[in-house]
């Protein structure tokens, strides 16, 4: 691919609005798909999108093939680790969210006390149990998000458009569409949890697919989104050089504000809000900055393994108050259907 995709105007997703300012621009960093990428915050609402965008016809050949679709198993709802962290998360997951199921016979003080610790990020990551309740995970890619819910006892069901990545998610579901959101053959109100996981960002339309999102929730179901923060402290830090940029691939760019004016147009509530990051995204804008400055040789040092090692180990102080902050590097959002649209 040498030349540059054909691309389209179009206004604000959330307001309409039809004016909007230049904020950053960059080439594809990740996979040099021809061409340069804009980003522009709308003058009605704040929202970052990326204007002019690639026209939805030609947005597959911004995946290439070897894109990471086929990743391990996902770790957001994880049992995992050493035995004596598997208990504490067990114990975590029964007293915490309601897995009885789980709940080992006789559990350790020490256990317990690092089970109350892990409840903090598991509540996040895990919906709550409500009995062989029915989970969807949209862009489920190779079904890491499904195994693991079934694993704890959900029935599941997913989304992916990749043939080869649904192939994979196979092996823990049946109940698969395999093609775009908007198309998905279930019915409203039925599923009691529905994920998307890094999936906003990439969709022309977010509003619509947060609509139908919620739309396919029962009485009392929980939608969880996450996306990459434009708001947080790496894109602050880094501009045009953010790694949660993504450009083309991503076509809207949230705030913790911006995401909840989504959800809110599509009919839906967030009622919490979480916020996460990891030193190696903060790397990965620190090279691509030092890069856009011609640093080449200082970018390629931070690279290598024991300088990184280094690096990576001193943010690990920063991540917490980043969180704390709530400037984290990527947003998890809880909501609920507010009205039926």
């Amino acid at each position: 691919m040498t030349a540059a995709l054909p691309t389209v105007e179009a206004p604000c997703a959330v307001c309409g609005e039809g004016g909007a300012d230049p904020v950053w621009a960059t080439p594809d960093r990740a996979f040099a798909v021809p061409g340069h990428y804009t980003v522009v915050r709308c003058r009605g609402c704040g929202f970052l999108y990326q204007r002019p965008r690639v026209r939805d016809e030609h947005l597959a050949a911004c995946y290439p093939d070897h894109y990471p679709r086929h990743q391990e198993p996902s770790p957001r709802m994880p049992i995992k680790g050493s035995k004596s962290r598997q208990r504490a998360a067990r114990w975590a997951l029964a007293s915490g969210l309601g897995y009885e199921a789980l709940r080992d016979a006789r559990v350790s003080l020490l256990a317990r006390l690092r089970g109350r610790r892990l409840l903090r990020r598991i509540r996040w990551s895990c919906p709550p149990w409500v009995g062989a309740g029915r989970y969807l995970d949209v862009g489920c890619g190779s079904g890491g998000a499904l195994g693991v819910a079934r694993a704890l006892g959900w029935r599941v069901a997913g989304i992916e458009m990749d043939d080869a990545a649904a192939a994979l998610a196979r092996r823990f579901t049946d109940e698969l569409h395999v093609g775009d959101i908007l198309t998905a053959p279930f019915a409203p109100g039925r599923f009691d949890v529905v994920t998307a996981f890094h999936v906003l960002e990439h969709v022309p339309d977010p509003v619509e697919v947060a609509r139908r999102m919620l739309d396919w929730l029962a009485p009392g179901g929980l939608l969880i989104v996450e996306v990459p923060n434009a708001g947080g402290l790496g894109a602050w830090l880094f501009g045009g050089a953010w790694a949660g940029l993504e450009l083309p691939r991503h076509l809207s760019h949230f705030t913790p504000a911006t995401l909840e004016a989504v959800i809110a147009k599509a009919g839906g509530k967030v009622v919490w809000t979480w916020h996460q990051a990891k030193p190696r995204t903060y790397l990965w804008s620190l090279s691509a900055w030092l890069r856009d400055r011609g640093w080449n040789a200082l970018a390629r040092l931070t690279e290598l393994r024991p300088i990184y090692g280094v690096l990576k180990l001193g943010l690990e102080v920063l991540v917490p108050l980043a969180r704390q902050a709530r400037r984290g590097e990527a947003i998890r959002i809880g909501a609920v259907r507010s009205r039926r649209t």
